[in-house]
């Protein structure tokens, strides 16, 4: 049986380190919408909650996407603001129809939000809360990841090595050889005889 080069199982741990630093990255890229409101139904006030992840209190990115349009006016108040607890203010703008509305970008806190949207009559509001709940821990992703598979790297090795010394210990060990004399086939208290010697004696008289 050949032997593998001994650089394979190195190439190989780096290639998956990063192909599941590659999957990590696009998990916590991942954004998760909450609906605000749509132009099926447009509220002034709205609540969003923002969980902590794995229980810890650290602050999420997250983004508001925000759109306001009406039918039979061009004109018109528009606005909007987030609110933590109703008391810390975290963005805030208002503006006229046809304005540019500008989209939010930052980081939010755990905790329960307010939004509170500005609309003349006529006008309807579509906006939705983006959250990214595991980009907070990316890094800390990274390492752990590396971290698990290098250690799996290290336990494959010693446990190759130990399977080897195991398999040359059996090797090494002498046969232990029965006591008793191998029985042969046929007839040997036959091939035991003396030359001149016949099994077959004449009957006695």
């Amino acid at each position: 049986m050949a032997r593998r080069n001994p650089w394979i199982n190195p190439v190989m741990w780096f290639v998956a380190v990063l192909v599941v630093n590659s999957l990590w990255s696009a998990v916590a890229s991942q954004e998760a919408p909450n609906e605000v409101n749509s132009p099926a139904q447009t509220q002034t006030y709205r609540e969003v909650v923002v969980a902590p992840v794995a229980d810890l209190d650290r602050a999420l990115p997250a983004r508001m996407a925000v759109t306001f349009s009406a039918g039979g006016t061009d004109t018109g108040e528009i606005g909007y603001s987030i609110l933590l607890n109703n008391q810390t203010e975290i963005t805030s703008w208002n503006g006229d129809l046809g304005e540019e509305v500008p989209q939010w970008n930052g980081k939010l806190e755990p905790g329960v939000y307010t939004i509170e949207t500005v609309t003349d009559e006529g006008i309807v509001a579509q906006q939705e809360l983006y959250i990214k709940p595991f980009a907070a821990y990316q890094l800390e992703g990274h390492i752990l990841l590396s971290l698990l598979l290098v250690g799996f790297a290290f336990a494959e090795q010693g446990v190759r090595a130990l399977a080897g010394r195991i398999q040359n210990t059996i090797k090494q060990q002498p046969v232990e050889r029965t006591p008793f004399k191998r029985i042969s086939r046929g007839m040997p208290e036959l091939d035991q005889l003396p030359e001149h010697d016949s099994p077959w004696r004449e009957p006695l008289r």
